[in-house]
């Protein structure tokens, strides 16, 4: 039966019994002997005090339960706002045209050995990070920039790298973030108008990764990135680049690529996230 049912039926019978409680004192007092009037008037306190209690319970239990319906209809609300928050507010990006691959400035070399802060560099893999700092000079240090656009959504405001590999003739070169969360920087190309990132390696000096002399045929690079918008929604994949038509740059030395297919592969669902880091601008004004 339905609790507003029986409430309704309890509210009945406890004005009921209320009446006959008192109509019983008035004639227990007139018509009664005084222990018998005793025992039916303390049969009838208890069960009027009986009924009181099952009344209240079912109005707490009542009250309980559309408590309950309104915090679900409100998380339900809640969960259906943050659906079409995202659905409106994602972002999506693609790796375009040609990368380049060279040198780190010795300028940034230089404040990298002064502060020894890695959080803008990925390491590769088989090394250690003790190491780096120890033998600092048996370590080479480059730089990969990739244009970048986007093909659904806002604008990005920062890509987080969770993992990145490098695919050269038989052998993959994997790296991973010297500490933390590695965002890699974004910028602006005023040249081509158009936005790319820029991703710091470090590699050994013995490596058969990159040569400055000549050209290095990397086939692809596989990348395991977070995008971040601007209002903190983030999607989670991975993407693959194949490359191209590999030249050497004679002006600086950099090896160029022609990015001739790239495919993203979403994991999971896209997610609203309350902080995502530390604004980029700020680490690079330190």
């Amino acid at each position: 039966m339905n609790t507003k049912v029986i409430i309704i039926i309890l509210s009945v019978f406890s004005t009921t019994a209320v009446a006959i409680f008192i109509v019983s004192q008035f004639v227990a007092v007139n018509f009664i002997e005084p222990p018998t009037f005793q025992v039916i008037g303390n049969l009838l306190a208890l069960g009027v005090m009986l009924q009181s209690a099952a009344f209240n319970f079912l109005i707490i239990k009542q009250s309980n339960a559309h408590r309950k319906n309104s915090d679900d209809s409100n998380e339900r609300a809640e969960a259906f706002r943050n659906l079409q928050f995202i659905a409106s507010n994602h972002t999506i990006i693609d790796f375009v045209d040609n990368l380049l691959i060279f040198q780190t400035s010795s300028r940034y070399i230089k404040r990298l050995r002064e502060n020894l802060d890695f959080k803008f560099y990925l390491r590769e893999r088989n090394t250690s990070l003790d190491d780096i700092k120890t033998n600092f000079k048996n370590y080479q240090f480059l730089t990969v920039k990739i244009p970048i656009k986007v093909v659904v959504g806002s604008a990005v405001s920062m890509i987080q790298i969770l993992n990145f590999s490098l695919k050269k003739e038989d052998s993959t070169h994997n790296f991973m973030p010297c500490s933390g969360d590695f965002k890699a920087l974004l910028l602006y190309n005023e040249t081509d108008e158009r936005q790319e990132i820029s991703v710091n390696l470090i590699v050994p000096k013995d490596s058969e990764l990159y040569s400055d002399k000549s050209v290095d045929v990397f086939t692809k690079i596989r990348l395991h990135i977070k995008m971040h918008s601007f209002l903190g929604v983030a999607v989670t994949g991975w993407t693959e680049l194949y490359f191209s038509n590999p030249q050497k740059l004679e002006k600086d030395g950099a090896s160029k690529y022609k990015i001739h297919s790239s495919q993203f592969q979403i994991v999971g669902l896209p997610e609203l996230e309350n902080s995502v880091g530390t604004d980029i601008s700020e680490q690079v004004s330190k």
